[in-house]
C-alpha cells in the first residue's frame, strides 16, 4: 500500500517550491533597487514630501517579500522531500493567499483606485503551482 501510495507522487516538489520562491525574491529585490519607480508604477506621481516615506516603506515590504522567497528556496533545497517541503509549499501557498487577500481588501477600502494586474496573474497562478505542487 505505501509503494502505490509512493507511486501516485507525480510531482518533484522542488518544480513548484524554486519558482514560487524566485519570484517573490526577483519581486522583492526589484522593490528594494527602485523603490520610488515601484511606488510611481502603481500609484502615479506621488507628492514630493512623500516621496522618501513612501520609497522606504516599499524598500521594508521588498524586505518581507525576500524574506518569504529566500525561506522557501534554502528550505526548499535543504529538506528532504515528503512531508516538510509539502508542507513548505502549503505554507507558501498560504503567504501567496495572504498576499492575494490584502491587495483585495485594500481594494475594498478605498485604499487603491486600480488593482494592479501583475499581483492579481502572479499570486493566483504561485497559489494554484504551490497547492498542486503539494497535492500531487
Amino acid at each position: 500500500m505505501i509503494i502505490f501510495v509512493e507511486s501516485l507522487h507525480f510531482m518533484n516538489d522542488l518544480y513548484a517550491i524554486v519558482p514560487a520562491s524566485a519570484i517573490i525574491l526577483i519581486i522583492a529585490i526589484r522593490k528594494i533597487l527602485a523603490p520610488v519607480k515601484f511606488n510611481e508604477e502603481i500609484f502615479g506621481e506621488i507628492h514630493p514630501d512623500e516621496i522618501n516615506n513612501a520609497a522606504s516603506m516599499r524598500m521594508m515590504i521588498g524586505a518581507g517579500f525576500g524574506g518569504i522567497g529566500l525561506m522557501g528556496l534554502m528550505l526548499g533545497f535543504m529538506l528532504e522531500a515528503g512531508d516538510a517541503t509539502t508542507s513548505l509549499l502549503y505554507a507558501l501557498a498560504a503567504a501567496y493567499a495572504f498576499m492575494l487577500a490584502t491587495l483585495l481588501f485594500a481594494n475594498q477600502k478605498g485604499h487603491l483606485h486600480e488593482i494592479p494586474k501583475p499581483p492579481l496573474v502572479i499570486f493566483p497562478v504561485m497559489l494554484i503551482l504551490c497547492v498542486a505542487g503539494a497535492v500531487l
